[in-house]
């Protein structure tokens, strides 16, 4: 696991967290007031979410590319704020009544898109600082697990099989076999 941080991983991180300020407190002006407040935690906190479990379900479950992962992960959370900001709209009776540009002043897409690009921001910002550096587990091809080719490293969540059929990595399932022989239980 890297545990030191180069100047274009620092980089990236401050520019995230930019991101994640500017698009959600400063642009929107979200502190003004606790309706705004109320409404930059909805967006940002559903955005939050949806790209944090897509990530998730696209590099760990699918075994899908960072750079595919990040794609899915853009597109599939902005889709759905844009498919409820425009189910909002709907049932307010305002399509058909009232031009495109009123709609959009009067309901605030700019203020909800920028809160849910906060939102975005700061789950790849906890993805890149977090997830990627320290919590996923790295094995190698000296464990035996199935699924490594000669050379490769692969993150493991503990959701693969090994050669047991247990759900952990080969190296756990060996110290798990090495330490039973000596438990009270095995003793026939």
């Amino acid at each position: 696991m890297k545990k030191e941080y180069s100047v274009k991983d620092k980089l990236t991180l401050f520019l995230l967290a930019s991101g994640v300020f500017c698009f959600g407190v400063i642009l929107p002006d979200s502190l003004s007031d606790h309706n705004k407040m109320v409404h930059f935690s909805a967006h940002f906190g559903m955005s939050f979410l949806l790209a944090l479990c897509f990530y998730m379900i696209c590099t760990v479950k699918m075994r899908i590319s960072k750079a595919v992962s990040y794609t899915v992960l853009i597109l599939a959370t902005l889709a759905i704020g844009i498919i409820y900001k425009y189910w909002e709209i709907a049932t307010q009776g305002m399509i058909g009544n009232y031009s495109f540009q009123i709609i959009v002043d009067r309901t605030g897409v700019m203020t909800s898109m920028s809160q849910n690009l906060s939102g975005l921001m700061g789950a790849i910002l906890l993805i890149e600082g977090l997830v990627e550096r320290n919590l996923a587990l790295r094995v190698s091809v000296k464990t035996g697990h199935p699924l490594s080719k000669a050379g490769n490293h692969f993150p493991v969540m503990g959701n693969s099989l090994s050669k047991t059929g247990n759900h952990f990595p080969s190296t756990v399932t060996r110290y798990s076999k090495a330490a039973s022989q000596y438990s009270p239980a095995s003793k026939d």
